[in-house]
């Protein structure tokens, strides 16, 4: 009885972990979100995007780094505990991956409202699961259901009925498209990687951040001397290159401080959860945004697409509060190897001693 409520414990504390570091992306999600699309000006930002995803990979790196020197510190283990060649080349890919799908956000905001944006990534639970499946990785069957469901209803919201189109420019949907992609794929390679190597996870990001800050900044002196480039081809058609640090106004600062917080929340929720975890929170940020993008941005909505909200977070209600419950349950109907009842053990005892009497009297 007790080992049974000591595992009862530790499964609700998982489950506790689970849940705040979904409600931690959430939040964290969501401003960065909308801020992407408060920095622009008159449909432009005021500074250079890759400059923007260098900064937010050094500020990354070092809150990375400070909390794994803080954790060696204190538990007097090496420095580069576990490092090995492997695990630098999976992140040196997962970096480059990162690079292209951050700048390439930037993009989807200018063509797309933040609610609009986080709706085409709320597929990705679907891909995640794909890709876990392939793994090896098994999911029960509600599980399932609900990331289909939230994929049908992510099509109705997103599904112009009069016109038989779509309410953004096809080029968005393609460009969403490409980046949930990306993010699926990374969401589960991270996963993997994470949970497959006995590497401290701080430690690993800093590798990841690190060999982001390079590609940003590789990609940022590409943008400079290209824009340099056509510049002088087309005389004052295109506009002058920005510098390293300009245009930067107290929204873009917030938005370099809440990428890097976002990626620490991720990494939180690949420790105590899953990329399906992960990518089930833009259907949370999702709700948010579109009230925003309704109130402020003039995003055009009808009963149909508000019916398919509701239904995106009822499914993620039920993923969160039921699907992930189900697994608790599961560990909860475990039960100890059964005992012989106590008459049968005083019978087995007297029949033992009765034995040794014999075996002494011969």
């Amino acid at each position: 009885m007790f080992a049974r409520l000591g595992l009862g414990l530790m499964a609700l504390t998982e489950y506790a972990k689970q849940l705040g570091a979904f409600m931690t992306l959430v939040v964290v999600q969501a401003m960065a979100i909308l801020l992407f699309k408060l920095c622009q000006n008159d449909g432009k930002y005021t500074f250079n995007p890759a400059s923007s995803v260098a900064l937010t990979e050094m500020c990354k790196l070092l809150l990375a780094g400070s909390l794994h020197y803080n954790h060696v510190a204190s538990s007097k283990k090496p420095l580069w505990e576990g490092v090995s060649p492997k695990i630098v080349f999976h992140y040196l890919g997962l970096s480059m991956m990162y690079t292209i799908n951050n700048q390439l956000s930037f993009y989807c905001l200018q063509l797309a409202d933040p609610g609009s944006m986080a709706l085409g990534k709320s597929i990705a639970p679907y891909l995640c699961a794909l890709l876990l499946r392939l793994a090896g990785e098994r999911l029960h069957a509600l599980k399932w259901v609900c990331i289909i469901v939230q994929c049908c209803a992510i099509a109705i919201v997103q599904y112009d009925a009069c016109k038989g189109t779509g309410y953004l420019p096809m080029k968005a949907y393609y460009m969403i498209g490409t980046a949930t992609s990306i993010t699926a794929f990374t969401s589960v390679w991270n996963q993997l990687i994470i949970k497959g190597f006995e590497v401290p996870a701080n430690l690993q990001n800093s590798f990841l951040y690190a060999f982001g800050s390079a590609f940003a900044i590789i990609s940022y002196l590409h943008s400079v001397s290209d824009t340099h480039g056509r510049g002088h081809g087309h005389g004052d058609a295109v506009d002058s290159p920005k510098g390293f640090f300009e245009g930067y106004t107290l929204l873009a600062s917030l938005l370099v401080l809440f990428q890097a917080f976002h990626g620490l929340a991720v990494a939180l929720v690949y420790t105590y959860a899953d990329a399906i975890v992960k990518n089930f929170a833009n259907s949370s940020v999702m709700a948010i945004l579109i009230i925003i993008s309704y109130l402020y941005f003039g995003l055009e909505t009808t009963l149909h697409s508000w019916l398919g909200i509701i239904i995106v977070l009822t499914i993620t209600y039920c993923y969160m509060n039921l699907a992930l419950r189900k697994d608790l349950c599961q560990l909860l109907d475990w039960k100890p190897p059964s005992e012989p009842p106590a008459q049968e053990k005083a019978h087995l005892l007297e029949e033992g001693e009765k034995t040794d009497g014999e075996g002494g009297d011969k």
